[in-house]
Formats: C-alpha cells, sequence, structure tokens
C-alpha cells in the first residue's frame, strides 16, 4: 500500500506539471510567458514572410523567458472568428486588427488593452497624423505596421518631357495643360479602368475633396454638423467631371478593370495613370525602365485642405487583449516595442510596401518607392470609402461614374448624399 502511495503520489505531481502551462510554462531553471498571436497571415505574401521572421528573431532573443505562438487564420474566416471571440470576451493575448469603423466594436466592447504606456517608443518616428487611425478618445490601441496610399499619379517622365512638363504639374490648372497638350499630341493623358466603381471615388474623389474641404469635413459631415452640399464638395466632385469632358482617360473608362488599366499605363499607350502605393510593385514589374517612371502627389485646387496630405488608411496592426496582467502584460509591451522597430519597416520597404516611418534606404530600393514612401509623412487624409456608410459609398461610387457620362450632375449627386445622409440618422 505504502508503494502505491508513493506512484499515485508520483502520477499526480507529474500531472499538475503538466497543466502547468497557462501563462508560463517551465523550461529548465526558468519559466516562460507565452503569447499567441492571431492573425491573417496565410498567404504566400512577403510581407508576412517579414512579420514570422521578426517574432521568429524575437523569440530567438527572449528564449528561456518569452515566447510568441503564432496562429494564423485564413482572412475571409478570421474577421468573423475576430467578432465571435470578442463578444465573448475570449480572446488571444495578440490579436491582428484594422483601423475605423472595423476596431470600433472592439474598443465599444472594451476588449483592447491601452498602449498609451509605451507610446513614446515611436515619438518622433511614427507621425501622430497616422498613429491616430488607431486612436479612441485619447486611447492609442495600435501601431500600424503599414500603409495604404491611395491617391499616387504614376507617370512616364519622357512622355511628360514631349509634351513641355520636365516637373510634374503642382496645380490643377497645370493638370488640365499637360492634359490638353497630351491629346494634341494624340496621346491617351490618364489611363483609368473604373469598371468596379471604386477607383473614381478611393482614389480621385478621396483626395479631391479633400483639397477642397480639408479633413475635418468628412467626419463633420457624416455627424451631422456640416452637409455634401457644401460648396467646396460639390467643386470637387466637378473636377471628375470636367476631367470627362477634356477626354483625360481612355474612351472605354468605365468598362475595364483598373489592373487592365495599368496595363495601359505599363504598356506606354498612357501617360499617367492615378492609383494607390498597391499598384507600385505591379508597375516596377511591368515596365521596361522602371528609371523613367515617376510618381507625384495630386495637385493642388485652390481649396480649404491641406496640400500635403494625400488620402489613405493606416494598415493592420496588433492589439493586446485587455484582460493582460503582470508578467504577460509586460511580455506583450516588451514584443511590440521590438516589433515594431526598424528592422520590420525596412524589411517592408524592401517588399515594396509603404510604412509610416522614414527608414533608411539603399540603392536596391526603386526610386518611386522612396518618393511615394515620404507622401504619408504629410499625413494621411481620410479615405471615402473606409470612411462613409456601404449605402453612401454605393451612392458616390455610382454617382460618379453617373457624372462621367452625363447622366447626373456634381450638384445632384451631392444632394442626394446629404438626403441618404440624413436619412440613415433617423
Amino acid at each position: 500500500m505504502k508503494k502505491l502511495g508513493v506512484l499515485v503520489l508520483g502520477l499526480m505531481l507529474l500531472f499538475l506539471s503538466a497543466c502547468g502551462g497557462g501563462e508560463e510554462k517551465a523550461s529548465g531553471d526558468s519559466k516562460v510567458t507565452e503569447l499567441t498571436v492571431w492573425n491573417d497571415w496565410t498567404e504566400n505574401r512577403p510581407e508576412y514572410k517579414v512579420y514570422k521572421d521578426i517574432i521568429a528573431k524575437f523569440n530567438e532573443e527572449n528564449k528561456g523567458s518569452i515566447h510568441v505562438k503564432i496562429e494564423s487564420i485564413p482572412h475571409d474566416q478570421y474577421e468573423t472568428k475576430l467578432r465571435t471571440q470578442a463578444a465573448g470576451k475570449q480572446l488571444p493575448d495578440m490579436f491582428r486588427v484594422w483601423p475605423g469603423a472595423r476596431i470600433q466594436p472592439l474598443v465599444e466592447g472594451k476588449v483592447l488593452l491601452p498602449l498609451n504606456d509605451i507610446l513614446d517608443t515611436w515619438e518622433g518616428k511614427i507621425p501622430e497624423g497616422i498613429l491616430k487611425d488607431y486612436a479612441v478618445d485619447g486611447k492609442q490601441y495600435a501601431i500600424p505596421a503599414n500603409i495604404s496610399e491611395t491617391s499616387l499619379i504614376y507617370y512616364h517622365k519622357d512622355v511628360l518631357a514631349k509634351a513641355g512638363f520636365e516637373e510634374f504639374p503642382k496645380t490643377y490648372d497645370e493638370l488640365k495643360d499637360l492634359i490638353k497638350a497630351l491629346n494634341d499630341q494624340k496621346v491617351m493623358p490618364i489611363a483609368l479602368g473604373n469598371k468596379a466603381i471604386w477607383p473614381l471615388q478611393s482614389v480621385y474623389i478621396s483626395t479631391i475633396a479633400d483639397r477642397f474641404t480639408g479633413s475635418e469635413f468628412l467626419p463633420s459631415t457624416l455627424s451631422g454638423k456640416d452637409s455634401f452640399t457644401d460648396e467646396n464638395f460639390v467643386k470637387a466632385l466637378a473636377v471628375v467631371e470636367e476631367l470627362a469632358k477634356l477626354k483625360a482617360f481612355n474612351e472605354d473608362f468605365n468598362t475595364i478593370d483598373e489592373a487592365q488599366s495599368r496595363t495601359l499605363f505599363n504598356s506606354g499607350e498612357a501617360a499617367m495613370h492615378f492609383a494607390g502605393s498597391w499598384a507600385i510593385g505591379p508597375i516596377l514589374e511591368g515596365v521596361e525602365n522602371i528609371d523613367n517612371i515617376g510618381v507625384a502627389p495630386f495637385p493642388s485646387f485652390g481649396g480649404e485642405g491641406d496640400t500635403a496630405k494625400i488620402s489613405g488608411a493606416a494598415g493592420g496592426g496588433i492589439a493586446l487583449n485587455a484582460e493582460l496582467s503582470g508578467k504577460k502584460k509586460e511580455a506583450a509591451f516588451k514584443f511590440l516595442q521590438f516589433f515594431y522597430g526598424d528592422e520590420l519597416y525596412q524589411g517592408l520597404a524592401k517588399s515594396n510596401i509603404v510604412v509610416p516611418v522614414q527608414v533608411e534606404m539603399d540603392d536596391s530600393i526603386p526610386e518611386i518607392y522612396k518618393t511615394a514612401n515620404g507622401f504619408a509623412q504629410g499625413g494621411l487624409a481620410p479615405v471615402y470609402d473606409a470612411t462613409l456608410t456601404p449605402e453612401l459609398t454605393d451612392m458616390i461610387n455610382n454617382g460618379l461614374q453617373s457624372i462621367t457620362i452625363g447622366e447626373k450632375t456634381p450638384k445632384e449627386l451631392a444632394e442626394e448624399m446629404q438626403k441618404e445622409n440624413e436619412q440613415g440618422k433617423k
């Protein structure tokens, strides 16, 4: 019986030892704090490899004290699972999130841990205008790894030079002069693919409207303080109408998609292509002489907006579970400070991913990437389809297309949007 008792006691101790993983797990004479991070890094994309490599390096450098476990979930399932688990407050230690309307429910559900205690880590490195995408009521909930700029102008330097422009136009009037000069030379001015109806809104209006109205106009209008019938907003919509009348675009711009229009630009058939930072890679891969490709911000339009800004939004960031405390909280803070460092941003830059910081770049980084990456330092203007309600987004997308073919006036679209905005608040 005495032997049996010793055996049972030994088994119990073994069982308890095996079950003691939880927050910390034994590793030799030390204890390892384990953190799990949910993400959607399942595709074979260069930026995902950068993220995973940084985590692997963190684990190696903190071996014996902290270990970050990666749990990847396909994107089409990820956000549904995140919302479901958040509702039951069953989230992991860390998880990938996105700014604006996508993070708001998590903030309201009180499942996120503010990062204000370590925010000075990025002071002077990431502009406040970019950080604010993840800030709600003065509390910071994530740090952006990348940025999606939606309003860039790519152009063939030699084609513009032949039209008499050694530099890209700084004002809208100069841009119109360039368009006229290109048409006189029988050169397609701008390659546009608006079949999916979002480019004219996301790429064009997001920055053009901001140039006219300023960045406070959109949130102020959605809250009911201002109106879409504002004269400056109508003027912004009228720019799209005027460009169509100037024959700035290929004739089939409403029947081809963005990828097809980019092919027109890459092949040299069009002098310019207006698109976001997502086009940098495909353009670099699709043109013969990358040194002949320039990139510029939208010109000034003489309105109330800040001409240094470009429409865009912060990309995905890693948020922390509000229930983290003690060693887990300390470990998570240490991880974020390591993860969002120079090595991450330099790695993303080499993959042509626009980042929120100015990083050192060697000669292997293409000039158009370096230039585009610098634009974000002037601040981000709101992207319309990332800010409007789904109903208003559909309305402006379809309305802009109608404006280009003369079926609707800018004023009529503005009035329709204002009516919808008011009805949505009832």
